[in-house]
C-alpha cells in the first residue's frame, strides 16, 4: 500500500513505513459535513520564550500560521474553539512528580503565561475551556458541545505537539471526530518529537495537512 499522501519526515526509517504499509496505516480520512478550529494551550506560556515549557522560534511560527488558519475560518462561517490549562491541580497530581514546579511556575509570574497568545484573541462569543489535564476532551464538555452543534471534524492546532495535541487527537478520534492537523499549526519544544509525533498521528489518528491546503477547503465552505 503506497503512503504517498502522507506525512512522513526524514526521521523515520524506510523499515518503519514497511511495516505500516502493510498494516494499511495512513489512509485519508477526510472532512465531514460540518467542521469547527479547536485551538489547543496557545497560551504566551507555551508559545513565547518567557516561561520554563515554551519555545519561541517554534511558538511564534505556530502562532503565525494559526492566525491565518483562524481568519479563514471566521471568513467562512466556521466556529473557533480554545482550550488552555486550568493549573488547579489536586494534591497527589502525578503531573507534579513528572515536572516539579508546574503549578508554582505560573503563579510566580501572576498566571499571565495563561493568557491567549495576543495575535490569537478570541472574539466575544468564541468558547474558551479550562481543561484539567493534556487532552481537551477529558473531563470537559467540549465533545458535547460538538457532537450538539452537529460538528464532525476537527481541525487541531496548537502545543505541544506530542503532548497536549496528541492527547486531544487521540481522545477526538476516540470521540468519532474526523481529526485534521495542519503541519504548520502545531509546534514542540523538540523538533524530534513534533516530527515523530506528526507521523504517528497521520498513520492512525488524523490527517496532518499543509495549511494552505485547509485554507482552500475553508474558502471553499464559505462559498457554499
Amino acid at each position: 500500500m503506497s503512503l504517498e499522501n502522507s506525512y512522513i519526515p526524514d526521521i523515520i526509517p524506510e523499515e518503519d513505513l514497511e511495516y505500516f504499509r502493510k498494516a494499511g496505516y495512513g489512509n485519508r480520512i477526510g472532512w465531514g459535513k460540518s467542521a469547527a478550529i479547536l485551538i489547543v494551550d496557545m497560551t504566551d506560556e507555551f508559545t513565547t520564550g518567557d516561561y520554563g515549557v515554551g519555545r519561541e522560534d517554534t511558538g511564534s511560527a505556530a502562532v503565525e500560521a494559526t492566525a491565518k488558519l483562524i481568519d479563514a475560518a471566521r471568513k467562512a462561517g466556521v466556529p473557533v474553539y480554545y482550550v488552555k490549562p486550568s493549573r488547579n491541580f489536586p494534591e497527589g497530581y502525578p503531573g507534579a512528580t513528572k515536572r516539579p514546579g508546574a503549578r508554582s511556575s505560573i503563579e510566580k509570574k501572576e498566571s499571565k503565561g495563561q493568557n491567549i497568545n495576543k495575535k490569537l484573541s478570541p472574539l466575544q462569543g468564541e468558547i474558551i475551556l479550562d481543561k484539567p489535564r493534556a487532552s481537551a476532551f477529558f473531563d470537559t464538555h467540549l465533545a458535547m458541545l460538538f457532537h450538539n452543534r452537529g460538528i464532525d471534524t476537527v481541525v487541531v492546532t496548537g502545543m505541544t505537539t506530542s503532548g497536549c495535541v496528541r492527547a486531544t487527537v487521540v481522545d477526538g478520534h476516540s470521540s468519532n471526530f474526523r481529526i485534521i492537523i495542519p503541519i504548520e499549526c502545531v509546534a514542540d519544544r523538540s523538533k524530534f518529537a513534533n516530527e515523530a509525533s506528526l507521523f504517528d498521528m497521520d498513520m492512525k489518528y488524523a490527517d496532518v495537512t499543509p495549511l494552505e491546503s485547509i485554507v482552500e477547503k475553508l474558502e471553499e465552505i464559505g462559498r457554499k
